[in-house]
């Protein structure tokens, strides 16, 4: 058995370890593959393992470097790709029977920008179907477990990736997220995220839709990656952000160096609850318990929340943009089936009936409404340096079928509604958003809290979240993964 004391490292330590000779890539990722082997029948992260490519890139890697070759900034780093993201050489199935077998011959813009960065890309992680579910139950790869209790979900959709890096299975992992894909499953596994601005990072190679499809995500997704430190979502950001050639949309806006800020020199705004779903006991008493930490260090703590925001109707915007994108190509025949749910009592089925018989002027009315939400949001952090709320309203749950209610402290919320009623918004905004686990539920599962910062704030928004990081104990590890 290899030496696992590697495996604890982030990616940036790992990096600087390969660059001083302490370790070598083939060792790391000859480690990684060996807990993998160990853990993988509980845990169920992985749908494609690239074991012997990865070891012979390792050591060409280790070669490169030996003959004085320049260095990377993940030289030799093991990554995880979400299944939902274009390898080349590997298969990328969206977790449904109608991608099977598909490898697309291409990789994805941020694929080929970690490969430029030194990084071996180990394989890929598992999602639920189309990546439609904060559970991540794959008819083609099974169900992916939570490492903090087996009977829990991963999240989702980016389940697998997050429970590999919880389990230090890989360091590192590339996600993406339309409505907390990176940020709810990053919570459920106590370990760090960040949902970049929109269109920071290119989206090339992301395939939400199906064989034959119109592309359908122009706005609200974006990729982001997950990790055990800050430090690793802002080296990662910069491997993987800007303008790659191919994406109009993706702006060349300068990221700019990340400040190194005290908790004395931040204004920070809280939300503990919002008025969609009521968070749990053991989430609002998180909340409170970060924010005394950061008042008790200096900041400036105010509970606060963007004026004239309608919470509702913001959903019910993020929803209906969601329908149209994916649905409103689609043939009347398909679209008319959704039509009856009207008058659902579930809101996304409304949302759905709403949605696929929009017209063009209403399709316009929503996107105006989206940019008064954006000022709105905007404007609010004029006064704030970010915004501190939940990510979900309680800890990862047993999991159930997503017919049923999600029931929190008692009281049963429509699943989806429930699932999405405190992530939406940064994407319904194009703001940026980071995860940072800050505490535990009474049953000893890990809760995350988001910090959410002005679009294109990238940087001011990391090194807030690394002042509230040096506040809070280590990246917790599942009990049985240390």
């Amino acid at each position: 058995m290899r030496d696992e004391r590697s495996l604890t490292l982030s990616a940036a330590h790992a990096a600087q370890q390969i660059r001083d000779g302490k370790l070598t890539s083939e060792e790391l990722i000859q480690a990684c593959l060996e807990r993998i082997r160990a853990l993988e029948p509980q845990v169920q992260a992985w749908t494609f393992l690239d074991e012997e490519h990865a070891l012979a890139q390792a050591r060409a890697l280790d070669q490169h470097k030996r003959n004085g070759g320049a260095l990377g900034p993940l030289h030799g780093v093991p990554v995880g790709i979400k299944d939902i993201i274009d390898t080349a050489d590997m298969p990328t199935e969206n977790g449904t029977v109608l991608h099977k077998g598909r490898t697309p011959g291409r990789d994805a813009g941020v694929v080929t920008s970690l490969r430029a960065a030194g990084a071996v890309i180990l394989g890929k992680t598992n999602v639920p179907e189309l990546c439609a579910d904060f559970q991540t139950d794959s008819p083609l790869f099974g169900t992916t477990r939570n490492p903090w209790d087996l009977a829990r979900g991963a999240g989702g959709s980016t389940g697998g990736g997050a429970a590999a890096v919880a389990a230090r299975l890989s360091p590192l992992e590339i996600g993406s997220d339309l409505g907390g894909s990176v940020r709810n499953p990053a919570h459920y596994n106590g370990i760090f995220t960040l949902k970049p601005s929109e269109w920071r990072v290119p989206g090339r190679g992301h395939v939400p839709g199906l064989p034959g499809k119109t592309r359908t995500m122009h706005w609200m997704n974006t990729y982001g990656p997950l990790a055990r430190s800050i430090d690793d979502l802002d080296l990662a950001l910069r491997i993987i952000s800007g303008p790659d050639g191919y994406e109009a949309a993706a702006a060349p806006v300068p990221l700019g160096p990340t400040p190194r800020l005290q908790a004395k020199d931040m204004r920070i705004a809280v939300l503990e609850s919002n008025p969609l779903v009521k968070v749990s006991a053991d989430t609002a008493k998180v909340v409170q318990a970060t924010a005394r930490l950061l008042a008790k260090a200096g900041a400036k703590v105010k509970s606060a929340a963007p004026a004239g925001l309608d919470w509702q109707q913001g959903w019910d915007d993020w929803c209906d943009l969601f329908y149209y994108m994916t649905q409103g190509l689609e043939p009347l025949a398909a679209r008319e089936p959704m039509f009856a749910g009207t008058d659902s009592p579930d809101p996304t089925v409304r949302s759905a009936a709403r949605a696929t018989r929009l017209n063009m002027a209403q399709f316009f009315a929503l996107l105006d409404r989206r940019d008064r939400t954006i000022k709105i949001c905007e404007s609010f952090l004029d006064e704030y340096d970010a915004w501190l709320t939940p990510v979900m309203p309680g800890a990862a749950f047993v999991r159930q079928p997503s017919s049923e209610p999600l029931v929190i402290d008692g009281v049963p919320y429509p699943y989806f509604f429930a699932g999405t009623a405190y992530n939406f918004l940064a994407n319904l905004s194009g703001q940026p958003a980071v995860v940072l686990p800050c505490g535990f539920s009474k049953e000893g599962l890990p809760i995350g809290l988001q910090l959410t910062g002005k679009r294109w704030g990238e940087a001011k928004l990391l090194g807030v979240a690394k002042a509230l990081e040096k506040l809070l104990p280590p990246c917790p590890v599942p009990p049985n993964y240390a």
